[in-house]
């Protein structure tokens, strides 16, 4: 068994959609059957690599792990967007924004600044195509933080 807390999630993950995802359709036993032995396999091999396309796929296979846990024991949820609706969301974000592009130019932006940002554009978008672009970008940068912090040395 690998220490490795990335092949723990995974293995984590799969044995919660092995025992509480249910399916209602032979496909969909099919699909999570898959998911399943994707994520075992990933859990077992966890490559120690620093292929872009390897190590963001291997973030992607982790959130969808936690999208499994999720469904597994929320269920489905369908909730309004709440998005656009106050006329300050608009003035958050440009402020997210600028604040962002101000401490980037003296050399303190983090991670957190840049996430920030971006979760505040989502907040203040109402067109739903827009939103989607806005969210996008939001779990691109968390991917991006989480790719970080997986290359930092562990102590």
């Amino acid at each position: 068994m690998t220490t490795d807390p990335r092949a723990r999630i995974l293995a984590e993950a799969a044995d919660a959609a092995q025992s509480t995802v249910r399916c209602q359709t032979h496909a969909e036993a099919n699909g999570k059957q898959n998911t399943i032995d994707f994520l075992r396999q990933l859990a077992a091999e966890v490559p120690a690599t620093r292929n872009p396309s390897v190590v963001t796929d291997r973030v992607l296979s982790e959130v969808l792990a936690e999208r499994i846990a999720q469904d597994a024991k929320w269920g489905e949820q369908n909730h309004l967007d709440g998005t656009g609706v106050a006329p300050e969301q608009r003035e958050l974000a440009d402020n997210a924004r600028a604040m962002c592009q101000q401490v980037f130019a003296e050399g303190r932006g983090d991670w957190a600044h840049v996430l920030f940002e971006e979760v505040r554009e989502a907040l203040a978008e109402r067109d739903p195509a827009k939103l989607r672009a806005e969210l996008l970008q939001v779990g691109a940068v968390a991917v991006a933080w989480i790719e970080a912090i997986d290359r930092r040395p562990t102590l």
